[in-house]
Order: structure tokens, then C-alpha cells, then sequence
């Protein structure tokens, strides 16, 4: 647990230091304490704290802090500096992670994501920077999983300040880690001034979006009342060496507006002629400084931020003495602030506004000798994290343009190392401005031109703006035509096609141009990565445009290339391209194979992308590649080797920190709806119960949703009906939720026989799937599902003697709906897999017992399809609707008796099959249906689960059952999915376990000692 905090002001921070109380915030400070203690219950919050500058903002935001650490709350800070247009990305969050109570290494074993912001981790190695998205995912995750682990060991108070000048990664971090804000023992409060933000400023967006949030809170600070601004005054006065006349004291308060910042500052100005502007009030107590104080002064105003001790000397070209006496000066009169930071020993503006009235005024002249001085220091650095970045400022301050093109190529580079895309493109914007302006910039930079502007296309895509990533290919195109050779004129279209393809549908034509010239282009010269990228990314384009046949033999080519380059001759990065190209190709190629009908040659060959995108570091190809193996098997009903698939997908995405975001919750959530299908119930709960109660529910709902199925199945309705509610309030941004959540509500809503709320719940669960996907095949569950409503409406209508038209048809536009999905929602040339047919022909049969006329044998497709994908429970489903079509035919019109009692035999074995599984599964409300149709068609099936502690297996158990019924080996066999040798096994252990000799003895005894129902005389007597 981290100690007391010293909370030790920043470049935009009043230092608490010594003063009277906190006047005239009590009720502000009492809100933030409030906050906190909910944090510290484990009610996770944010808080916004706005206002002027000068306002009071740090002062409170310190006081919480002194009080926080005081109770043994972990305190961390942040601070946002203003550090120009091209800031380091995640500047403030380095210092949070730096002062969480846990080690660097520590921090890195557990989320190695986070090399580079862990102050003294060094910098990620650049070729593992490869897979945009999926590294600011994982930085994000990063941070969020670093701070619910220090969480989870004390309540932690984040204090982020000057949020007015964070950078963007920073802002979209914060954004990501408030959305999450759980049941976390953490409060996050972030300072901003409001001043400043005019109306293109870039953090008022994300403010608009935070405060839409449950878990934040926004406060706005206000000047302070009249007394409390004079009673402040009155004691910075008693501070001072020659006291102040008591109205002079009077016009102070009464000038200062109620900001505390301007009425200390016009006391230590401490002139009875007060100016009118603040600047001229900072300046006139400036003025009182020595000559060697004002020169520490102006240099420390040139860095923008912390200004570490060494540099501010050499840069002062000072004597030892006169800077000793220089510092001093500046530090008693409260003007600087010695902090230290990384180890080194650093001063700072103890507010920015000192800074900023010193910086504006330096003459032109002295200030751009200034940041001549520390460019030349800075660049002697070398490669000291975010050196960079301030050398390209000053170089460009100081008019010295090579180094400032120089150092801007480098701090793009180092932004891109540290996941921040949106930093990464000032920078490189910044050095093609200064292109046309350097000699030689070729040399100076180090890189080429188009080679620049490619790279700016690419962090502009990871920065979402893909309009610019494309603009910006394009230039690169057009600059590499009139400068390059054939090689770089190529790859510059290869990557602008790929940017191309970020951007979504529409540019095809465009990439397939691109494309088709780079491999002109390239012919006659040697296999390698870029003619291997060519023809992948063309077969890729291909397929995206519906053009499958031709894309076959660019794929194939692209394999050529790779199988005929020389890797001996590549260096380390060029190899994983390769490899990156490699996997891309047979991608494409497992499109094609599933288009031909050949779905596991598809998955073969993802299977050999996924190795290779992994050895490339591809982490989103290795992951899409997994994914879409499974979802291949899934498709085809093998529900075993999909759930192994996701299973291995699951575990590669944990193991990149990647379990909550992006196809690491998706593994999750698939993995609860196989184990639903496959009658892994508990599975299914151990997957949702083991959720991080950290991790908040827009992220965990979707898996939530997920378990809900076995949730409702079992017959917990309110539990059901509670999620329902706390997610339809803030639904989880995830395409899956609506149709979860449809399935959940309608079946919940037929549970407790309320079938027009159900049939509501499936119309808008089934507009809201269109809405975001028109040809989701989810569709077509929800449409069964609704259709089965309307049945039941249809039913009830009759039987009370009311027309059940309305109901019919619209059981009917439902199954024309399902018919229309099942048709559009597919990749040409391939057809639905088991799941779609089931629920299709489920839907088919319900809009005949909404007509009156349900029919076994449409039942029996259904129960058919069902179970021979391994579905039990929805087959057991199936079953019951049949049981009760058989039994409405034994008793109709024109049945004779031996037919009538055929029917009433297959209902009895439905009965008995769907009670079994209802019983194995606990589908508590399956198993009451089941026995009230049994009831009423006076069959006798099992209608709950033992009366005492059962000694068999559920496999056992069921076996049992069946045996009861009079099923033979076989038989029970083929209704459990299992061989006839194993039915002879589990029987022959049940018999031992019972000490019986044969079947029926075993029934009998079973019967006897309560671990079976009661069975029908006809049944038992089967079993002779």
C-alpha cells in the first residue's frame, strides 16, 4: 500500500503549501469525498473537474489527495502538459503506471503491452509494432488490468490533471477505462480548465461522450464567494514583507474575481497601483527577481514542462553560483517548485500561467536563441524517451529546419513504438511541411518521401481516418511516380490498397487498379515479400468485389512467390512480412475453398494462417484466423471441434492481454452458446460466474447475455428479467447482444405464459438485428422464435372462440422473413449449416400449429436436425411439440385404434426423452411441461429429479431412464448419441450399483428407492 503523497505540483498546478484551510470549497470537497467513499466500496466513479484557470482546480484536487493517502488509499497522478501540436502519446498515463505500488518488471510480466510506457521499460521492439489496432487494444487493456490489480489491493485514487492538454491516445485511454468502471475500488479525477476550450477544441467531443456515462460525475468550480476570497487575501497579506492597506486588501478580493490564483498572485505583486491585465500582474513580481533568477526563469518557460536540473543549467549558461543563487531565489518566492521525477532532480512553474506570462515575454530574438541552446543539448541526448519530440519543437522554435525534419521522423517513430497513432501523424505531417524547405531532406530524414507518406496513410487509418489514410496513400503514389523506381512505385500502391481496403466497400475498383499495376511493376524482378503482398492483397481485393474466380490464381501466385524467395537474403522484418503475406494468401484461398464446398480444405488451410501469422506477429490474423475456424465448424454442426477451436482461440487471445476486448471477448462469448447447444450447462455457468466483477458490464453484458440461455432454460425468470432490464438500459456496443438478448426475453416471456409480450420482445429484437446487420443469420432463430408466440396467441384465440387470423399471418411473415435471411445472409455458393435448418424448419412448423394443423413429421425434421448436431435441449423442445401433435392425432377424426395408439406410443417415447434430458440438463421448466402433457394424455413420464442424493452419473441416469421406457441398447443409443457398446457399459454399472441381476430388477429398485418417477404399467412391463 502506497504511503503518504506529497501530491507535488505540476507545470499546471498550484502547490498546496502552506495557507489557511480550504476556503469556500467545503461543499465541493465534500462531493469528491463522497465519490471516493463509494470507490472505496467498490462502486467505481469518475469525476470532471472543471473551471477557470487559477480557479482552484489543483488546490482541490490536493486536498483530496492529502486526505485520501492519509486513509491509505493508493494516490496516483498524471499529469497532461503542454507540449505544442506533437505531443508523446500517453504522457500522463507513464506516470500513473509509475506510481502505482507495484514494480516496472512486474507491471511488464503480467502485460507486456506496456513496454514503452513504463517509465525505464525502454522502448518495444519496433517489429513488434505491426498489428495496430489490436497494441492499442492491449495497451488500453493494459492500463485498465494494471489498475484493477492495484484495485484489488487497495482502494486507488487516480488524479489525471490539465485533461485541456491531454493528446489524443490519451484522451481515447480515458474514454476506454471510464466506460469500464465497474466494481472497482477506484475514482479517477480529471482537471480541465473551461476557459480554454473553445469550440474546436478536441476535448470537447470526449467530454460530451464521458458525461453520458452512469459512472461519472461532472463539477464545475466557481468563483469563490466574496468573504472567503478576502479572508485569503487578507492572510497571503500577513505572508508578505511590507503589509497592505486594508482597502488595498478590499480592491485585491474585489479585483480577483473570485479566483484564488489572481488574488495571491496581485498580494505578491504587492503595489497598491494594481495593472489590469493578469500578465501585468505576474510581470510586476517577476520584475522583483534578480537578473540571474529571471534568466532560470525564461529557460525553464521554453521547456513546456519539467525541466530537468542538468539541462536547465547547461542551458542557462550560468555559474554554479549564480544558478545555485537563481534557483533559490525562484523557488522561496514561489515561483518554481522542485519535483522530482524519473530519478532526476527537476523544477517546474509552481502555476502555468507563471510560465506562460514569462515565455510571451522574451523578445523574438532572445527566444529563439534560447531554443537554439536547447536544441543543441537535446540532440546530444540521443535516444532518451521523448527527446524526440521536444528537439523537433525547439529546432523548429530556433529556425534550425534539418534538425527539426530530422527529430520530427524520430519522434513519429517513437510514437508509434509507444501505440499512438494520432501522435505518430503530427509528426510526420510536421516533417513533410518541412520537406520542401531542407536540402537534401532525403539524407537529413533518412527516408524517403513516399516512404514518409506511406507512413503517415497508415497511422492515419490506426487513428480512425481512413478518408486521410487514403488521401495520404494516394500523394504517396503520385510522389514515389515522380521521384522512385519501379520498386518503390509499387509498394507505395500495394500499401495504398490496403488503405483502401480499411476503408470499407465501394473502393474495390480502385485497389484492383493499384494492385494490378504494382505486379506490372514487379515483373522480372526476384520472389519477395512485395510481389508476394501484390498478389495476396489483389486476391483479397478480389473476393471483397465478388469476384472469387479470379482471385483464386493471385492467391496461388502469391504462394509461388513465397515458396520461390530467397530468405537467406532477408533480414529479420522482411522474413515476418513474408510471413504476413503468406497468411493473407491462404485466407483468401479458405474463401474460396468454403465457396467450392470444401469447408474443411477452408479450414486446413486457416489453420496454416493462423501458425503463420503468429511466427509474422500478426496477432489480428492469427486471431481472425482461429476465429473463423471455428465459426466453420460451428456452421457444420461440429459442435466438439468447434468448442476446442474456441477454446485455443480463447487461451491465444489471454495470453496477448487481450481476454476483454475484441475477439477475446467474442472467444468467450461463443464458447457459453456451444456449451449451451452441447448440454454443458455448468460450463456455461462457470464461464459467466468466473467474470472479473471488476470488469464492467458494457464490457462482461454480452457474455452475460450469453448465459442467460441456460439462465432462462432453467427456470430462473427474474434473474433473467433483471439482466434484461440492467442491459437494455446501457446495451453492450457488440453485434450479439440483440439477438442473446431477443432469444432471452421471448423465451422468458413464453415461461411465464405471457405470449404477447414475447411476440413483441421477438418483433423488435428481430428490427434492431436488421438494423445493424439486414442479413444476419440470427435472424432467423428469432424468427422461430416469434413464430412460436404467435402460435400460441393463435391457439389461445381458438380456444376461446376468438379469430386467430391476425396471429397466423403474422407467424407467416415471420417464417417469409427467416426464408428471405436464409437466402441473403450467405457468402454465394454455400448454403446453411445444421443450427440455420433447425431453426428454419422450426419456424415452418410452428406457422402450421399457429394454422391448426400442426404436423408430426415437421416436428420430426426439426427434432431431427437438432439432435443430430448434438442440440439436446432444443431437440427435447422439438420433442415435446411432437408428443403433443401425436397426441391431438391419436384422438382425431378418422384414426383407428391401432394408429391412435401408435401415435400415443412415439408421444410416450418423446415424453420419455425429453423428461430425460430436461432432468440431466435441470431445465426445471422443460421438465414441468413435459409432465403436465404427460398429465393431461394420461401418460406417466418422469416430471423432476431424484428424491434423494442419485449414486449414477447423469450418463447413468439417463441410460436408466430409457431402459424404463423399454428402449433397447440400440435404441437408447441412437436417443443419447452414443455406441450401443457404451449403453451396455453405463447399464452394467447401474446394475452394479443396485446389486440387481437384469433390467427390470434394476427399473424396479430404482423405482423402489425414489431415484426414478413413477412409469406407466405398459412401459415398466416392456422391459421383461
Amino acid at each position: 500500500m502506497a504511503g503518504p503523497v506529497a501530491f507535488p505540483p505540476g507545470p499546471g498546478e498550484v502547490a498546496p503549501g502552506p495557507g489557511p484551510a480550504l476556503l469556500g470549497r467545503v461543499a465541493e470537497l465534500g462531493r469528491l469525498q463522497a465519490e471516493l467513499a463509494g470507490a472505496v466500496e467498490g462502486r467505481a466513479g469518475a469525476v470532471l473537474l472543471a473551471g477557470d484557470a487559477g480557479i482552484g482546480k489543483s488546490r482541490l484536487a490536493g486536498e483530496l489527495a492529502t486526505a485520501a493517502s492519509a486513509a491509505g488509499i493508493t494516490v496516483v497522478v498524471g499529469r497532461c502538459l503542454d507540449t505544442g501540436p506533437a505531443p508523446l502519446p500517453y504522457l500522463p498515463f507513464s506516470e500513473v503506471l509509475a506510481g502505482l505500488p507495484v514494480s516496472g518488471r512486474e507491471l511488464l510480466t503480467d502485460r507486456p503491452a506496456l513496454r514503452g510506457l513504463v517509465p525505464g521499460s525502454g522502448p518495444p521492439p519496433e517489429d513488434v509494432a505491426a498489428d495496430r489496432e489490436l497494441d492499442r487494444l492491449a495497451v488500453f487493456d493494459g492500463v485498465a488490468g494494471a489498475l484493477r490489480a492495484a484495485a484489488a489491493q487497495a482502494p486507488v485514487l487516480v488524479v489525471l490533471e490539465d485533461l485541456h492538454w491531454a493528446d489524443r491516445s490519451s484522451r481515447e485511454l480515458l474514454s476506454y477505462l471510464l466506460a469500464r468502471l465497474g466494481s472497482q475500488r477506484l475514482l479517477v479525477l480529471a482537471t480541465y480548465r473551461s476557459d480554454d476550450l473553445h469550440r474546436r477544441h478536441p476535448l470537447r467531443r470526449t467530454l460530451a461522450e464521458l458525461v453520458r456515462l452512469p459512472a461519472v460525475r461532472r463539477l464545475e468550480l466557481g468563483p469563490l464567494p466574496a468573504a472567503d476570497v478576502l479572508a485569503l487575501v487578507r492572510h497571503h497579506a500577513s505572508t508578505v514583507a511590507s503589509p497592505l492597506p486594508e482597502e488595498t486588501l478590499h480592491r485585491i478580493a474585489d479585483r480577483s474575481g473570485g479566483n484564488a490564483f489572481f488574488a495571491e498572485e496581485m498580494v505578491a505583486a504587492g503595489r497598491a497601483e494594481l495593472p489590469e491585465a493578469l500578465a501585468d500582474v505576474l510581470l510586476t513580481r517577476l520584475d522583483q527577481l534578480s537578473d540571474q533568477a529571471r534568466v532560470v526563469l525564461q529557460v525553464a518557460s521554453l521547456a513546456e514542462r519539467r525541466i530537468p536540473h542538468d539541462l536547465l543549467r547547461d542551458a542557462a549558461e550560468l555559474s554554479a553560483d549564480e544558478l545555485a543563487a537563481g534557483l533559490r531565489e525562484a523557488v522561496s518566492h514561489h515561483v518554481l517548485v522542485p519535483v522530482r521525477t524519473d530519478d532526476q532532480d527537476a523544477y517546474a512553474f509552481r502555476h502555468a500561467l507563471l510560465r506562460e506570462a514569462v515565455h510571451d515575454d522574451l523578445l523574438p530574438g532572445e527566444r529563439v536563441r534560447r531554443h537554439a541552446r536547447l536544441a543543441e543539448l537535446l540532440a546530444a541526448r540521443g535516444d532518451e524517451p521523448g527527446t524526440a519530440a521536444d528537439l523537433a519543437r525547439h529546432a523548429v522554435a530556433a529556425h534550425d529546419l534539418p534538425r527539426a525534419l530530422a527529430a520530427s521522423v524520430l519522434a513519429a517513430r517513437e510514437a508509434q513504438r509507444r501505440h499512438g497513432p494520432a501522435e505518430a501523424l503530427v509528426h510526420i505531417e510536421r516533417a513533410l511541411e518541412l520537406w520542401p524547405a531542407v536540402p537534401d531532406p532525403v539524407r537529413v530524414a533518412g527516408v524517403a518521401e513516399s516512404v514518409l507518406l506511406r507512413d503517415a496513410a497508415w497511422v492515419a487509418g490506426a487513428a480512425g481516418d481512413p478518408e486521410r489514410a487514403t488521401a495520404l496513400g494516394a500523394l504517396a503514389v503520385r510522389v514515389a511516380d515522380e521521384r522512385e523506381g519501379p520498386s518503390a512505385r509499387a509498394d507505395t500502391r500495394i500499401r495504398y490498397a490496403m488503405r483502401l481496403l480499411d476503408r470499407g466497400t465501394g473502393v474495390e475498383e480502385a485497389a484492383i487498379g493499384a494492385t494490378e499495376t504494382a505486379i506490372g511493376l514487379l515483373a522480372g524482378t526476384p520472389p519477395g515479400p512485395d510481389l508476394a503482398w501484390a498478389h495476396a492483397v489483389l486476391a483479397r481485393t478480389l473476393v471483397n468485389a465478388d469476384r472469387p474466380e479470379p482471385a483464386w490464381p493471385h492467391a496461388r501466385t502469391a504462394l509461388e512467390v513465397v515458396g520461390g524467395t530467397d530468405r537467406a537474403a532477408l533480414t529479420g522484418p522482411e522474413r515476418r512480412d513474408l510471413l504476413a503475406a503468406h497468411a493473407d494468401a491462404l485466407i483468401t484461398l479458405a474463401f474460396c475453398a468454403q465457396v467450392e464446398g470444401d469447408p474443411a480444405g477452408a479450414r486446413e488451410l486457416l489453420a496454416q494462417a493462423a501458425e503463420l501469422a503468429a511466427a509474422a506477429g500478426s496477432r489480428t490474423v492469427e486471431l481472425r484466423t482461429v476465429w473463423t475456424r471455428g465459426v466453420s465448424l460451428l456452421e457444420e454442426g461440429l459442435l466438439d471441434a468447434a468448442a476446442a477451436e474456441f477454446d485455443d482461440g480463447s487461451r491465444r487471445a489471454a495470453g496477448y492481454g487481450l481476454s476483454w476486448v475484441g475477439y477475446g471477448l467474442d472467444f468467450q462469448v461463443v464458447q457459453a452458446r456451444v456449451e449451451f447447444q452441447r448440454g454443458g450447462w455448468d460450463a456455461v455457468t462457470r464461464i459467466t460466474h468466473g467474470i472479473d466483477p471488476t470488469v464492467p458490464v458494457q464490457v462482461t453484458g454480452v457474455l452475460a447475455a450469453a448465459g442467460a440461455l441456460v439462465t432462462v432454460a432453467r427456470g430462473e425468470l427474474d434473474d433473467a428479467e433483471r439482466l434484461l432490464e440492467l442491459l437494455a438500459a446501457e446495451p453492450p456496443p457488440h453485434d450479439q447482444i440483440p439477438m442473446l438478448l431477443g432469444m432471452v426475453g421471448v423465451e422468458a416471456a413464453c415461461l411465464r405464459d405471457d405470449p404477447g409480450l414475447a411476440a413483441r420482445r421477438a418483433r423488435a429484437a428481430i428490427d434492431e438485428v436488421a438494423r445493424e446487420l439486414p442479413s444476419h443469420l440470427g435472424q432467423i432463430a428469432l424468427c422461430a422464435l416469434g413464430a412460436g408466440a404467435q402460435a400460441d396467441l393463435a391457439v389461445a384465440a381458438r380456444a376461446e372462440g376468438k379469430p386467430d387470423s391476425t396471429f397466423r399471418e403474422a407467424a407467416a411473415e415471420l417464417l417469409t422473413l427467416a426464408e428471405q435471411v436464409t437466402g441473403t445472409g450467405l457468402p454465394r455458393g454455400t448454403t446453411i449449416g445444421p443450427e440455420g435448418r433447425a431453426w428454419l424448419g422450426r419456424a415452418r412448423a410452428e406457422v402450421g400449429r399457429a394454422a391448426g394443423s400442426s404436423d408430426p413429421a415437421a416436428w420430426t425434421a426439426v427434432v431431427d436436425t437438432f439432435a443430430g448436431y448434438g442440440d439436446d435441449y432444443r431437440a427435447a423442445q422439438a420433442r415435446l411439440r411432437r408428443a403433443a401433435a401425436l397426441l391431438d392425432r391419436a384422438v382425431g377424426a378418422g384414426r383407428g385404434p391401432a394408429a391412435g395408439a401408435a401415435d400415443r406410443r412415439a408421444a410416450a417415447e418423446d415424453l420419455a426423452v425429453a423428461a430425460g434430458t430436461a432432468q440431466r440438463l435441470g431445465a426445471a421448466p422443460l421438465a414441468s411441461a413435459v409432465a403436465e402433457l404427460a398429465g393431461r394424455a394420461g401418460e406417466g413420464v418422469p416430471s423432476g429429479g431424484p428424491a434423494r442424493p442419485s449414486p449414477f452419473t447423469p450418463r447413468e441416469h439417463a441410460v436408466l431412464e430409457q431402459v424404463a421406457h423399454g428402449l433397447t441398447n440400440r435404441a437408447i443409443g441412437e436417443r443419447l448419441f452414443i455406441s450401443e457398446k457404451t449403453v451396455s457399459v453405463h447399464l452394467s454399472r447401474v446394475m452394479a450399483k443396485l446389486g440387481a441381476s437384469g433390467r427390470t430388477e434394476a427399473v424396479s429398485l430404482a423405482h423402489a428407492r425414489g431415484l426414478i418417477g413413477r412409469l406407466p404399467d405398459q412401459v415398466t412391463r416392456a422391459t421383461e
